[in-house]
């Protein structure tokens, strides 16, 4: 994709309003989404950016929402990071209310809940 082709698609994004669908939709180059939600009074994308630099990720994508008559934000943001985990707990120490949460790899997968439970029987033998 040329630069003006790149240029033109995001004027086109910039132009069009945003649907709740394509607010929240993945794409396959990021790793993890948060959404939060946050008062207008208290939204700064600075603070949330150093949130997230500093636990060793980078903001790929960020989207912005208003809801509830302007006075509330949803926020997207799509990370680099495969685990959540630390930016999760940031964000909680510093009281921002987490909606919702994706990540690529760090959930237990059915595989590893069947191992984890044919351990614990062997070891209670």
């Amino acid at each position: 994709m040329s630069n003006k082709e790149f240029i033109k698609k995001q004027v086109e994004k910039f132009t069009t309003p945003l649907t709740p669908e394509q607010f929240t939709e993945l794409s396959e180059t990021e790793n993890s989404l948060i959404i939060l939600e946050i008062p207008l009074k208290d939204y700064t994308l600075t603070e949330i950016a150093r949130i997230v630099e500093s636990n060793n990720a980078h903001v790929m994508a960020l989207s912005v929402m208003s809801i509830s008559g302007g006075s509330l934000l949803l926020v997207s943001l799509k990370l680099d990071v495969d685990d959540l985990t630390t930016v999760l707990r940031s964000f909680e120490r510093f009281n921002y209310s987490v909606l919702y949460y994706f990540m690529r790899e760090g959930e237990v997968t059915d595989t590893q809940k069947e191992r984890l439970a044919e351990l614990m029987y062997y070891l209670e033998m």
